[in-house]
């Protein structure tokens, strides 16, 4: 380079990589806000359920592996542990 020589550079490339990393974090955000909403909810209904269950005999052990249901598939998973405790069949 020669001394007083004006280099020029392109900021395209760039900002097409941040506007990209953009959306592609809002896009994730929206798609993991779903999942956690109902990992939340399933968690905490399935202590409000043993909770509030209990005089009704209605009641879900709070296990690993009750826990993970509830985590994975929210209120629905706990409504097959619900019912599989009122079949008889006991998860733990």
């Amino acid at each position: 380079m020669v001394s007083g020589e004006i280099v020029t550079v392109s900021l395209w490339p760039g900002a097409a990589i941040a506007v990209f990393l953009i959306i592609l974090t809002i896009v994730i955000i929206a798609v993991f806000k779903k999942m956690l909403v109902n990992t939340v909810l399933g968690v905490i209904a399935l202590l409000v359920v043993n909770y509030l269950g209990a005089p009704y005999g209605i009641k879900v052990a709070v296990t690993l592996l009750t826990v993970i249901v509830c985590a994975l598939f929210g209120l629905a998973g706990l409504g097959a542990l619900i019912l599989l405790g009122l079949l008889g069949v006991q998860v733990s």
